[in-house]
């Protein structure tokens, strides 16, 4: 079965990471990024559902 990589952006890191958190049996984490546009940061979670 082929595996579909996704990904969710948030504005906060920490809802990240109470996403990961909450959900961390479900999904194999690939990557967090981030990145900044003037002064708003977004934060990438690149994950595969298991």
């Amino acid at each position: 079965m082929e595996r579909k990589l996704k990904v969710i952006e948030f504005n906060k890191k920490q809802e990240l990471l109470d996403f990961v958190n909450a959900s961390k049996k479900k999904l194999e984490v690939v990557s967090i990024s981030g990145s900044q546009y003037n002064l708003h940061f977004k934060h990438f979670l690149w994950y595969y559902d298991v």
